[in-house]
Order: C-alpha cells, then sequence, then structure tokens
C-alpha cells in the first residue's frame, strides 16, 4: 500500500476540517432557530386561544340573553311529593302530574331536561315520536315503580338524556307540524297525536334547555381556555432565554 506524505495527510487533514466548520458554526445557530421558531408556536397557540375565548363570550352573552328571556315564562316547582325540584313551563304547574295520556317536558336542578309520557288503559316502556321531517325514538325504560310506574288506569314513564334531547328537539323544530307519539312495548300500545299547546311546551322547554346548555359548555371552554394559555405562559418563562430562569433550566 501507498504512503500518504506528510504534506498529503495535512492538505486531507485541512479538507476534512473546512467540511467540518459550515456544520459546527452552524449548529448553534439551527438551534437557536429551532428555538426562536418553538418559542414562536407557542405564542401563536396562545393568540389563537385568545381570539377563541373572545368568539365563545360573544356566544355566551348571546346563550345568556336567550336563557333569561326563556326564563321568564317558567315557573319553579317544589314538590314535598319528589325527590328534587324543577322547572316548568308556566301554567303546567298546574296540569302536571298528567291525568291522562300525554307527555310532559321539565328541567330538573341538575340542569336536565325530562319528558314525562303517559298513556291511559295500557303498559309502555318506550316512545316513537314521528313528525313531517323524522322521527325519534326514546330508551327503553323497564316497569321498575321508579321511572315507569302504574298508578289505578294510568302508566306514566320518564326519559331523559341524548334520546329524550332528540325527542323535545324534534318537537320544537316541528311546533306547527302534525306530532304523533307512539307508545310501545312489544309492538305499539297507543298513539297519540300532540296537541298544539303540548307542542308549545315542549319547544319552549326545548329552547330554555339548550340555551342553558351552552351557557356551561361555553363557560367551561373558556376556563379551559383561560388554563390553556397560563400554562403556555409558564412553559414560554420557563424556557426563555432570561437569566433569573437560568436555574431552572
Amino acid at each position: 500500500m501507498k504512503k500518504l506524505s506528510f504534506t498529503s495527510l495535512a492538505a486531507l487533514s485541512a479538507a476534512f476540517l473546512l467540511l467540518l466548520l459550515p456544520a459546527c458554526s452552524g449548529g448553534k445557530g439551527d438551534k437557536g432557530n429551532a428555538k426562536e421558531k418553538y418559542a414562536a408556536s407557542l405564542n401563536d397557540s396562545i393568540a389563537q386561544a385568545e381570539k377563541e375565548i373572545s368568539e365563545c363570550e360573544i356566544r355566551l352573552k348571546q346563550a345568556g340573553d336567550s336563557a333569561n328571556v326563556w326564563m321568564r315564562d317558567f315557573t319553579p316547582v317544589k314538590n314535598p311529593r319528589e325527590v328534587e325540584g324543577y322547572m316548568i313551563f308556566s301554567g303546567w304547574q298546574n296540569r302536571y302530574p298528567l291525568q291522562s295520556t300525554g307527555m310532559v317536558a321539565r328541567i330538573n336542578e341538575n340542569e336536565q331536561l325530562e319528558l314525562i309520557a303517559a298513556l291511559a288503559g295500557g303498559r309502555f316502556t318506550s316512545i316513537a315520536v314521528t313528525t313531517p321531517y323524522g322521527t325519534a325514538f326514546s330508551d327503553t325504560v323497564p316497569h321498575d315503580q321508579a321511572m315507569n310506574y302504574k298508578r289505578e288506569n294510568l302508566n306514566t314513564v320518564m326519559f331523559s338524556g341524548a334520546r329524550a334531547d332528540s325527542i323535545a328537539r324534534l318537537i320544537s323544530d316541528n311546533a306547527l307540524n302534525d306530532v304523533r307519539v307512539e307508545f310501545i312495548e312489544n309492538g305499539v300500545r297507543g298513539n297519540w297525536t300532540m296537541p298544539g299547546d303540548y307542542k308549545k311546551m315542549v319547544s319552549a322547554t326545548w329552547m330554555l334547555y339548550s340555551a342553558r346548555r351552552d351557557q356551561i359548555r361555553l363557560e367551561g371552554r373558556i376556563k379551559m381556555l383561560h388554563e390553556k394559555i397560563n400554562l403556555l405562559r409558564a412553559h414560554i418563562d420557563r424556557h426563555s432565554d432570561n437569566p433569573k430562569n437560568s436555574d431552572n433550566r
């Protein structure tokens, strides 16, 4: 093997150093640029969160104004025979509990919408509500003498949750259309066409419930965004080049 002369070795070493120098000198710059880009991305996230907070606050005010308007049409009820109180469309506190086939909507103290359906002369565990623009089905509630009970000739069932919400929304959207309720247990046990005053009551209850639900959701979202901003700012402070933070790095 041919040996390289001292001059050749020196030339190769110089060439190798020349190749390394740009990479080494650029490393700190790249690290600095990455740090700046990271900080900029955090500041962008803060700006986006602040923008969303402003938008949420606008919608929160709208939801609050709507809830306040609808609340005027409701009456709080505290019946010693029932576990908790509720809000009901004014005038219906004198028509509930139902004494015949029908359905009432109310909002309980936990801000949950409840539909109470009753069928005279039959038994049922679920309902289906049909309009010209769709049908919504309730959950099935077994006969347990709590949520589904029978007194004399009247079977009464209370529905709540996502499916009950869907029924109330469907009725509200079709307050000027025909609304038919089917009472079901191993087949249809009864039919009832909802009168106008019942549709108005359910529709108003849905509007108040929907506005209050938006308020609660937006309040939670705004709180979460403020917490996110605080965390981002704390992260920026910990990783800044401020000498007072050097001991924390």
